[in-house]
């Protein structure tokens, strides 16, 4: 036991990362004591086809965090809804549904580019610029489809979205899991992972140790716009029609789940294994939620004040492990 606590004392992320899998634990417990549906075998298949879009989102938004500036992107959302409208709208002009989807990762790219220049080289506030963003992408998504979703996907495109693999979602198996393994390999075991930590702990030290911050946090805006692309094929494919408001809400859902998971909001500190276990906490809440058939406001109440409660532990949970058990 004494083993086991040394193992987490006195490393913040550790320790974040076991408070994560107890509270997912907690939250498993309290769902299946609310809704007696939630411990049927088909739960977990469910709950997983709920977690890559909204996880694709979380991990950009964690990276975007963690590289400091204080950088955040609150038009993810809004590019989930205009990527797939502009793949939807390509589909129907003729292209084969994958080629579409692979310009609507380029365009999810061009649409992070943007809003890294706008942040980053015209200085405009995280905030501001993708709250601008947020509204300007979710507008002409709506403009061009006059609120009505694009249909006539072909069935075969369900594959990704829809079907399943030893009873698991093909989108969490092929997508999510792989992108977070990569994305945790990269912070970890790379020389961009250290330089993404170190432009969050001092912009200014690390810009005179010769690393081009600007550019570093630009990269990163476009792989938040690649990522939020990425969850936007799998929507299409789950739903086989683009909506143009598919990716509502989602954002502020986003920033959510890489703050519990333990990214710093001032960037510096944070990692990926946390943000997925704080994908699970916030799909389990929702799903549980949902079968109990509690309203959805009371959903993001519990969510808010989970949030809140997971930012003021930190001084608690660094006076617990300093204790000697």
């Amino acid at each position: 036991m004494t083993n086991f606590m040394t193992y987490f004392r006195g490393d913040p992320l550790k320790s974040r990362l076991l408070l994560l899998v107890c509270l997912w634990l907690v939250a498993l417990v309290a769902m299946s004591a609310v809704s007696p549906y939630f411990l049927q075998a088909s739960t977990l298949p469910y709950l997983l086809q709920y977690v890559p879009v909204l996880g694709l989102l979380g991990l950009g938004q964690t990276l975007v965090i963690l590289a400091g500036g204080p950088g955040i992107d609150l038009s993810v959302g809004s590019i989930v809804s205009l990527t797939g409208v502009v793949i939807g709208g390509l589909f129907a002009a003729g292209f084969a549904i994958w080629p579409a989807c692979i310009v609507g990762l380029a365009f999810g790219g061009l649409l992070g580019l943007l809003n890294g220049v706008l942040i980053n080289v015209l200085n405009i506030p995280s905030l501001m610029a993708t709250l601008a963003t947020m509204f300007a992408y979710g507008g002409v998504a709506i403009a061009t489809t006059q609120g009505a979703p694009v249909g006539g996907l072909p069935q075969s495109f369900s594959w990704l979205g829809q079907g399943t693999t030893f009873s698991l979602p093909n989108s969490f198996l092929f997508v999510l899991l792989p992108v977070a393994i990569i994305l945790h390999v990269m912070l970890t075991r790379t020389t961009i992972g250290r330089h993404i930590v170190a432009c969050g702990n001092d912009e200014r030290a690390a810009h005179l140790s010769g690393l081009n911050v600007v550019r570093l946090r630009i990269g990163l805006y476009i792989l938040s716009g690649l990522l939020s692309a990425l969850g936007s094929v799998i929507s299409l494919s789950w739903f086989l029609a683009a909506r143009p408001d598919a990716g509502k809400g989602m954002e502020l859902l986003a920033v959510t789940i890489a703050v519990l998971g333990g990214t710093h909001i001032f960037g510096g500190m944070g990692g990926i294994p946390g943000t997925v276990i704080a994908i699970l906490i916030i799909t389990t809440l929702q799903i549980g939620l949902q079968l109990a058939n509690i309203s959805a406001a009371w959903q993001l109440g519990i969510i808010g004040v989970m949030l809140i409660a997971s930012v003021a532990r930190s001084d608690v949970i660094r006076k617990m492990w300093s204790f000697k058990l």
